[in-house]
């Protein structure tokens, strides 16, 4: 294949690159043309899986990737129940249901970009395989229930190693990672984390809403409005829903961004502080709202409006800090990035 570069701030100018297509199976060696073609240059996984259904050596292939799935959901029976009532009870949690099914279509994604010349990983997968199950029997001895859950996606990672080397871990890593948003946190860590973001907020709106006019009376999380209104902070209004929903929002907006790590960890860091920033105009809308229109507009169904709302408000500030961000790249890096500079790329198969 033949790539023709040309930059449009010069485009008498044309720089040309050969490149071996990613599709082209006789780029792949011999001994892994296989074990590439699990998956072929724009396949969906079920196409993937059809295609290698019509074989003998591709059946055998789906036939131990089914077993080894089944005896880890055998082993994580009673994590995976655990989930479901978390999921079904909590309202903090109640994404989780979301977090499996991103996680298929970013699979899904993943398998659409061709084919995977893999190398062997069965060392990977047989160690990691191992380690997710002595993560799950660590919590007989030690009830530590976080461990057992983060033993489920360490077992899958295994069995994606096995069946498709190192090379397809890498591909799938982040779809498998994603399922870390699914798994509770333990109680004691979550009120460790939500105590002080829940005083943080009480204290932060009481200032806003006193900038604008609104006295309040502070007792640590509950607020006095004139009138005698009362508002209190509660832990479900510490912003850790928010932040939770939004971290994962923010990680696959960060990963498709297609941008260096940097650029990345960047936007995950900086998403926790939008969060708060958004959960903290929420509570000062609802004080406005209870003082100056009517308390029941702040509870019930107008209350969940509100917070979707803020959720948003919240995606709307990242968007506009990602276009600072993207400002001030090109100002201080005007040519780090070819993409950022405005460069026309032609590619021709030859």
């Amino acid at each position: 294949m033949t790539a023709v570069v040309t930059d449009l701030e010069s485009p008498i100018e044309a720089r040309e690159i050969r490149l071996e297509s990613p599709c082209d199976a006789s780029a792949t060696p011999p001994q892994t043309r296989f074990r590439a073609e699990t998956t072929s240059c724009g396949e969906s996984i079920v196409e993937s899986i059809a295609r290698l259904a019509q074989t003998a050596e591709g059946r055998m292939s789906l036939v131990g990737g089914l077993a080894c799935v089944g005896v880890l959901a055998a082993i994580f029976e009673s994590n995976i129940r655990h989930f479901i009532f978390i999921w079904s009870t909590d309202e903090n949690y109640s994404h989780g249901f979301l977090v499996p099914l991103l996680s298929l279509y970013f699979a899904n994604e993943a398998a659409r970009r061709g084919s995977i010349a893999t190398r062997s990983g069965v060392a990977l997968g047989v160690s990691l395989i191992v380690a997710s199950v002595l993560g799950k029997l660590a919590t007989i001895v030690v009830p530590i229930g976080i461990v057992g859950d983060l033993s489920l996606p360490i077992g899958l990672a295994g069995v994606c190693s096995l069946l498709l080397g190192i090379e397809g871990l890498k591909r799938f890593a982040f779809a498998i990672g994603f399922l870390a948003f699914m798994i509770p946190l333990p109680i004691a860590l979550y009120t460790k984390i939500a105590a002080p973001l829940q005083l943080l907020v009480s204290e932060s709106a009481s200032v806003l809403l006193g900038a604008i006019g609104i006295p309040v009376l502070r007792e640590g999380n509950l607020m006095t409005l004139p009138g005698g209104t009362k508002m209190f902070v509660a832990e479900a209004c510490s912003g850790m829903r928010q932040l939770t929903g939004f971290l994962a929002l923010t990680c696959a907006i960060a990963y498709y961004s297609g941008r260096s790590i940097w650029y990345r960890s960047f936007l995950m860091i900086t998403s926790i502080p939008v969060a708060m920033i958004a959960n903290i105009v929420r509570v000062v809308i609802t004080g406005v709202i209870m003082h100056r229109i009517d308390p029941r507009y702040a509870s019930g169904s107008w209350h969940t409006a509100e917070g979707l709302f803020m959720l948003a408000f919240g995606l709307w500030l990242l968007w506009t800090e990602r276009l600072i961000v993207d400002s001030l790249i090109g100002m201080l890096l005007p040519r780090s990035n070819e993409v950022e500079k405005g460069v026309r790329v032609r590619t021709v198969v030859s």
